[in-house]
């Protein structure tokens, strides 16, 4: 969760803070600071619409129905599932996050009809050991950029969907080739795990941002085996 600036008036962290995460660690302590404040000095205050393309590309390519649940990875304060929950009503919706804190709240987030958004929040360590559920489809915004999660990780998380299953994951687009990403994917391609991914190149703020300009790749493709 760190293609992130951070707003004034925040605990006095700063994008170096964020940039600098690199253990499991590194992210509790962060986000734990930053929990309660994070909607407002950085969702609202860089005008971060990356969560909501991430739930409309969802919602434009997934099936409507026939889906029994999806996963939110790396949900934080609950922004991918908030606007998920909007376009799809009837999706049921868990999200996994490193922080306790960030998870509290993505807890009081509400459909209209004021039923919560997420089934189920669980603290998770994506680089340790996963849940042992299937689901049918995965969502993430903003999970896989500077910091300890890298493309190793993003590969284990396949495991977690249904075959057939929709995976629509952003990755920056600064560090989908440097890091790694493009080279595992292309290889789950090549082994037939995954489908061709179409790639969506969208952009992390709004132009009202300071950091417009910055981009991410949302991939979307299916589990195949």
């Amino acid at each position: 969760m760190s293609d992130q600036e951070v707003g004034p008036n925040n605990n006095g962290i700063d994008l170096s803070d964020a940039y600098a995460v690199r253990t499991p660690e590194d992210s509790r302590r962060l986000y734990a600071a930053w929990a309660e404040t994070y909607n407002k000095t950085f969702i609202e205050a860089n005008s971060y619409v990356y969560p909501r393309r991430v739930a409309e590309l969802f919602a434009e390519n997934a099936p409507a129905s026939g889906f029994q649940d999806v996963i939110d990875i790396g949900c934080g304060t609950g922004a991918v599932g908030s606007y998920l929950a909007s376009l799809r009503p009837d999706s049921i919706i868990d999200g996994f996050d490193i922080s306790k804190e960030m998870l509290a709240q993505a807890s009081q987030t509400r459909r209209f009809d004021n039923s919560p958004v997420y089934r189920n929040l669980l603290e998770v360590d994506l680089t340790s050991a996963l849940p042992n559920h299937l689901y049918s489809a995965m969502t993430s915004a903003g999970t896989f950029t500077h910091g300890h999660l890298g493309p190793d990780t993003f590969f284990r998380l396949f495991s977690l969907v249904r075959i057939s299953g929709w995976f629509v994951i952003g990755i920056n687009a600064e560090h989908y080739e440097s890091r790694g990403f493009a080279e595992i994917i292309q290889s789950a391609t090549v082994s037939e795990i995954i489908s061709q991914p179409e790639v969506h190149v969208v952009d992390v703020y709004g132009p009202g941002s300071p950091h417009f300009g910055d981009k991410a790749n949302i991939c979307i493709f299916r589990r195949q085996r």
